[in-house]
């Protein structure tokens, strides 16, 4: 917990002292904003033996940009966090393994690693940007949705995170298209900056994207009133990553939609049913190892309290890593509550199933965000 402690003060300094250099009067100036999660979670019984009851970690993420004047400026977003995600594990597009070996609140592997850094313009009728960033595809990844403490565990899977490249977005009335082309960044960057370092990534690695080419893209369109319906909001993407040659590798092709309502019931409260479906070919690059992800929820809102309902879905077949499939779970019961200086707190009731075994657990994240 010392680790944690240490790295959330570092990060308060180096926060404060980047907001004060901001001027709204003039440019250049800067803004930005940072998300503070702290997520223990705890088994409550599980089939798989060996895994701690117990476990806890800190993700801290700075978005800052610098601003040169009203267009242009330079976007950077950072990430604190334990370096669970390893790209030469069994399942290399993972964010996190719930029910792994190494659970535990020793935070020891806490580190830094530089997510974006882009050059931006931006508009009223359009965006561009070029540098590392994260490419579009999909949406229920974002820790603004709230939708359980564990969806993101999941969902994350099919992010496109740290991308070398550059896109551009057109911005219509009610909605934005928006195309990326990019590769995957083998560069320092893609090492981290202190604790357990996360290695740099190897353009041999075989992974999709890992071309050194500007081969692999995304498009999206994102947007509400989809048919003219009030409060209908949507989101279509589709994306196509190159592989180097190789007999195990194929190109990887995928589809996502995603459609959210929502419903007034009065002044304070609100019903809002979600499903997001993407389906991905040769996942992750290799050859017949396909992918589907379906999550639907119900979201209820009364004034700062929410109550949600969450079941996620994801399937793998064919996968190259572990020669098995994966037909994993999650069904939770979420209840929160939004303070009004931003600060939130949420509680799962979870049922899972991963990777064969099955588990029941409970799950507390507290957040804060703080804007600039």
């Amino acid at each position: 917990m010392k680790k944690i402690f240490i790295t959330s003060v570092i990060s308060l300094f180096f926060i404060n002292e980047f907001a004060l250099a901001k001027s709204d009067a003039q440019y250049p100036n800067t803004s930005g904003q940072v998300l503070f999660e702290f997520k223990p979670d705890h088994i409550l019984k599980a089939t798989k033996e060996g895994a701690s009851s117990s476990n806890a970690y800190v993700n801290i993420e700075p978005d800052l940009a610098l601003n040169f004047n009203k267009n242009w400026s330079i976007k950077t977003g950072w990430r604190i966090f334990p370096t669970m995600q390893q790209r030469n594990s069994a399942n290399p597009e993972r964010s996190r393994t719930i029910l792994s070996e190494d659970r535990g609140i020793n935070q020891d592997d806490t580190t830094l690693i530089v997510e974006e850094l882009k050059a931006f313009f931006q508009n009223d009728d359009m965006k561009f940007f070029a540098g590392k960033y994260d490419a579009t595809f999909a949406t229920l990844y974002r820790k603004t949705k709230r939708i359980g403490v564990f969806t993101t565990d999941f969902t994350e899977d099919y992010e496109l995170r740290e991308k070398i490249g550059f896109g551009g977005a057109a911005l219509l009335e009610d909605s934005e298209i928006t195309f990326n082309t990019f590769f995957n960044d083998t560069s320092a960057l893609s090492s981290s900056g202190f604790g357990k370092t996360r290695p740099r990534d190897s353009s041999r690695s075989g992974l999709a994207g890992n071309t050194q080419t500007l081969s692999s893209y995304s498009i999206t369109i994102e947007g509400e009133k989809l048919f003219g319906i009030e409060k209908l909001f949507y989101n279509f993407g589709y994306r196509s990553l190159g592989v180097n040659s190789d007999a195990n590798n194929a190109r990887e092709t995928g589809y996502t939609a995603n459609f959210e309502y929502l419903h007034k019931l009065s002044e304070y409260s609100s019903i809002m049913p979600v499903i997001e479906i993407v389906k991905i070919n040769n996942f992750t690059g290799k050859a017949n190892r396909d992918a589907r992800y379906v999550t639907v929820a119900a979201i209820g809102k009364y004034s700062n309290w929410t109550a949600s309902a969450t079941e996620v879905y994801r399937d793998i077949d064919g996968n190259y890593y572990n020669n098995a499939k994966n037909h994993d779970r999650q069904f939770q019961l979420t209840a929160g509550y939004k303070f009004a200086n931003n600060i939130s707190v949420d509680v799962s009731r979870l049922r899972l199933r991963e990777d064969g075994y099955s588990s029941s657990m409970i799950g507390i994240m507290a957040s804060y965000l703080y804007k600039f």
